[in-house]
Formats: structure tokens, C-alpha cells, sequence
């Protein structure tokens, strides 16, 4: 007794056949590819580098930058007129 047009699209979906050429495409898209590896598949040592080069800089870039946005987060702010008597959690309710 499914209600929802969803699980009865679902249960329709499960019940058809797949078509025959579904059949043999993991071996033609293997196939496929497989030229096409061959070809390139040395890896050469000067790739790797510029490759790790290009990651170090990225990384130095990206946390110098992270570095000063917190710096300036972190400078303290002038907390003006706070009434000491109150709990900290209470001040930030607003009461």
C-alpha cells in the first residue's frame, strides 16, 4: 500500500528490465580507455615537483592570509559600561 508518488515511481523503477546494451558497457568504456593509458604513462620526476612546488606556494598563500584575518579577529575591543554584578551568560541574554 505505497501512498507516495515517490516510492511507487520507485518500485516501478525496480520492476522494469534494464535494455541489453547496459549488457557489455563496463568492457567498451574499459576498452575505451585503455589506449589512452598507455600512452602517458610515465610519470616524470619534474611533474612531481613543479606539481608539490605549486602546493607548498598555495599553502604558504592561503594560511599567511588565514593567519592575518584571525589576527585582526583576535585584537580586544574596548567592552564598555559592562555591569559586573550580572553572570556573564545572563549579559548575554540581554537582562
Amino acid at each position: 500500500m505505497m501512498t507516495d508518488a515517490f516510492d511507487r515511481d520507485l518500485a516501478r523503477l525496480a520492476s522494469l528490465v534494464p535494455p541489453d546494451a547496459l549488457n557489455d558497457l563496463e568492457c567498451r568504456v574499459a576498452s575505451a580507455i585503455e589506449p589512452g593509458a598507455l600512452a602517458g604513462e610515465g610519470v616524470s620526476l619534474r611533474g612531481i615537483a613543479l606539481a608539490g612546488g605549486a602546493a607548498l606556494l598555495l599553502g604558504l598563500t592561503g594560511g599567511g592570509v588565514m593567519a592575518g584575518r584571525i589576527e585582526a579577529k583576535a585584537r580586544p575591543v574596548a567592552l564598555v559600561a559592562l555591569d559586573a554584578r550580572l553572570a556573564p551568560s545572563t549579559l548575554l541574554l540581554g537582562r
